[in-house]
């Protein structure tokens, strides 16, 4: 008899909720590549619930034949993960991504095939192969392929991150907290489905009501990855991967680096190139008529400082500049004004460049002068 009662709704409300995201971020403008892969994980991870939702329910003793039915696709999680932490911040996926669905394209194929068989010779299958040799190797190399691509897009993420602060002036406005949301959520299911696992295979073996409270993970994990993913869906990361190209041929023999970089930052200075959020090396070095490569080069060698912060630091004597004029604009209408983003990165660059927040500065700096506290910021 099928009845839907406490544990079945509590599991179907969440696989409905993913579905439903999953749709939304199918038909999202921004990201449309990234999304769609997004879209999938969570369809994985909704499949991955369905045998407990209609278990509870009773649809496997009402229709023994849906036995074997290709809800469990483990083996593609991973990629997906891995994939879609790339093509949110790259122009394109790597070469033959394909390959990374390889061992769920075959384990789906088997699972159709044990599925088209008779009831009769389903059951025979399922008690002296699958449940002895199949599944078991299927759990393991699942949990083997969630770890390792978790490492790899840890390593991606901290490369990325490291790529930002060389080449973007503004990388407060991208340090993706939600991929660690993301990544920390499916390490901890891997945390708990190893637990389980262990403990149905070498102490007692666990039946689906044993196994609720993971069902239960796997259903928050659906509800944070749906919320997080749908309102980090349109947010454009500055694209990583572009090949630099050589050095002009007039430049490669300059070793002066000091000369060069001062050279090129009275260049940003004069032309007020700061002042545009966003700006990037890309978009410097080409105005300088050079590559990334060799403007990083010159900037880190001749000032011994990055892009980022030859940049910010422009920014911030701007603003200071201002501040010390008498200016009674807000401090952060200003900071807006000389090229931050936002009053979050204002805040953490101003500090780290002076030591003081904006309004323990200003302070130190007019403490003669009585400070309204409607130009401050924090």
């Amino acid at each position: 008899m099928i009845r839907f009662g406490p544990w079945s709704t509590l599991l179907g409300l969440a696989a409905g909720f993913g579905t439903l995201v999953s749709v939304l971020l199918l038909t999202a403008l921004g990201n449309r590549s990234a999304n769609r892969l997004l879209a999938a994980l969570l369809g994985v991870v909704v499949l991955r619930l369905m045998p407990y939702v209609l278990g509870f329910a009773g649809f496997y003793d009402a229709h023994p034949w849906l036995s074997f039915a290709p809800f469990d696709l483990g083996l593609a999680i991973g990629p997906l993960v891995y994939l879609y932490v790339q093509r949110l911040v790259t122009p394109e996926l790597p070469a033959r991504w394909w390959r990374h669905f390889l061992p769920a394209a075959v384990m789906l194929g088997y699972t159709l095939g044990a599925f088209a068989l008779p009831l009769a010779r389903k059951h025979w299958w399922n008690d002296f192969v699958h449940e002895r040799w199949v599944d078991p190797l299927e759990s393991a190399a699942s949990i083997v392929s969630l770890v390792a691509y978790l490492v790899a897009s840890v390593r991606f993420q901290r490369r990325y991150q490291a790529w930002l602060e060389e080449n973007v002036s503004d990388r407060e406005e991208h340090r993706q907290p939600w991929f660690a949301t993301l990544l920390v959520s499916l390490a901890l299911w891997w945390s708990v489905t190893v637990g389980f696992e262990f403990v149905d295979r070498f102490v007692t073996r666990l039946n689906h009501y044993d196994r609720f409270p993971q069902y239960v993970l796997f259903s928050a994990i659906i509800l944070g990855l749906g919320l997080e993913g749908w309102r980090q869906a349109g947010h454009r990361f500055p694209q990583w991967g572009a090949r630099a190209e050589p050095p002009p041929p007039m430049l490669t023999s300059a070793r002066d680096w000091s000369t060069t970089a001062t050279g090129w930052a009275e260049r940003i200075r004069e032309a007020g190139w700061w002042r545009e959020p966003g700006l990037t090396l890309s978009d410097v070095a080409h105005r300088l008529g050079t590559n990334e490569t060799y403007a990083s080069r010159a900037f880190n060698q001749g000032l011994g400082r990055n892009f980022n912060a030859v940049i910010n630091a422009m920014r911030v004597e701007a603003v200071q500049a201002r501040l010390a004029s008498g200016e009674k604009k807000p401090v952060l209408e200003l900071a807006l004004e000389e090229g931050f983003s936002s009053k979050a990165s204002f805040n953490r660059v101003f500090r780290e460049h002076t030591g003081l927040s904006p309004t323990a500065w200003r302070k130190a700096h007019f403490s003669e002068n009585p400070i309204n506290s409607r130009l401050e910021t924090t």
